[in-house]
This record gives C-alpha cells, sequence and structure tokens, in this order.
C-alpha cells in the first residue's frame, strides 16, 4: 500500500471515533469498544486500556461474559478476564475456555491454562483469530508466556 492508501486508511479506521459525539445517546458502548480496539489492540497504547474496561463491564452486565473476558485482558485486568470467561465456559460456551486459557497464561499459570486450551481447540475448528489475539497480547503483556497456548 503506498503512502496515500495509507493515510486513507488510518482516517477510514478513526472515522468511527470521531463520528460518535455525545449527542449519540446508546452508542456510548459501540464507542468504547471501537476506540479500545483502535488504541488498544491496535496501537498498543497502554495508557487508553480504561476504554477497554469500561466496555468490558457493560458487556459482562449483559450476559456477554466471553466477549467481556477478551476486553478484560484488552484493559489490563486478567484476574476479571478470568473471571468472566469462566463464566461463559460454566455456562457451556466451550469457545470461551479460550478465554480462560489466555487469562490463565497472563497470570503466569501456564500449566492449568493447558487444560482449558485442549476443549477450546476440539470446539473451535477455524482459529485464525486465536492466534491474532495471541499476538495482540503478546504485546500488550510482554512478560507472559504464551507457549502453552500458542497457535
Amino acid at each position: 500500500m503506498n503512502r496515500y492508501g495509507t493515510i486513507v486508511a488510518a482516517l477510514m479506521l478513526s472515522l468511527p471515533l470521531f463520528a460518535a459525539d455525545a449527542s449519540c445517546k446508546g452508542c456510548g458502548a459501540g464507542k468504547l469498544m471501537l476506540q479500545c480496539d483502535y488504541y488498544v489492540a491496535r496501537q498498543g497504547d497502554l495508557s487508553k486500556r480504561h476504554f477497554c474496561e469500561e466496555y468490558a463491564q457493560i458487556v459482562d452486565v449483559d450476559g456477554a461474559s466471553a466477549k467481556a473476558a477478551w476486553y478484560y485482558l484488552l484493559g489490563g485486568k486478567p484476574e476479571k478476564a478470568l473471571d468472566a470467561a469462566m463464566r461463559a465456559y460454566d455456562q457451556g460456551q466451550t469457545f470461551a475456555a479460550g478465554y480462560v486459557a489466555q487469562a490463565l497464561s497472563v497470570l503466569g499459570r501456564g500449566e492449568e491454562a493447558k487444560r482449558y486450551i485442549e476443549p477450546f481447540r476440539k470446539v473451535v475448528k477455524e482459529r485464525s483469530y486465536f492466534a491474532k489475539e495471541v499476538n495482540t497480547l503478546k504485546k500488550l503483556y510482554p512478560d507472559a508466556d504464551f507457549s502453552t497456548i500458542g497457535e
């Protein structure tokens, strides 16, 4: 992609962040998610982690605990991520075992993480997104060991 294309792509990605203004009632959660995904997950800006945690709290209250687990991880709250992921897993959402394994890895509990990655791999056949998530987490948690769950 040439320089012009890169600039246009960056502007297109950031438009939703600026387009959602205070007059948009009910858009707060979506705006938080976009800000988290852009600033933290994409750019690695740890000073913006509060967007992720706020979004995680909103979706966790709505019962989307697996989704909340991912955003708690982005928000620098692996303990809360583990709690949310375990709730989802206990409710039968086997794919949430991937988030359990990620949170345990961040917390330095790699041996436990192995127990959860196996059920995840049995259920989730297409896992390319999981490798992307692990790569994102490696940037946010450089001291964490993801070797037991890596794709």
